[in-house]
C-alpha cells in the first residue's frame, strides 16, 4: 500500500482466511488496527483532512498554512 520496497508480511482477511496480498509491517498492522472495516479507515480520512494542516494558495506563489478545523495558525508575534 505505502511501497515500500521488499514488503514481508502475509496479509489475509480475518473472516475468510484468504490471502490478499504482501505487506510491509506498518500497513499490514494498520489494516489490523482498524479491524479490516472500511468505514473505520473512512472515518479516519475524514478526520485526518479535516485536522491535518495544509498549504492553501492565496497569491500565485504564495501559500498560507490553514486547517479546516482550527483556521490559520498563531501568527509568530503572538
Amino acid at each position: 500500500m505505502c511501497g515500500t520496497p521488499d514488503p514481508q508480511h502475509l496479509d489475509h482477511d480475518h473472516r475468510t482466511g484468504w490471502v490478499r496480498g504482501i505487506l510491509c509491517f506498518n500497513c499490514n498492522g494498520g489494516l489490523g488496527q482498524f479491524r479490516d472495516d472500511q468505514s473505520r479507515l473512512a472515518e479516519a480520512i475524514t478526520y485526518l483532512r479535516g485536522t491535518t494542516w495544509q498549504r492553501v494558495l492565496i497569491h500565485p506563489g504564495v501559500y498560507q498554512m490553514c486547517s479546516p478545523t482550527r483556521g490559520r495558525p498563531p501568527s509568530p508575534r503572538s
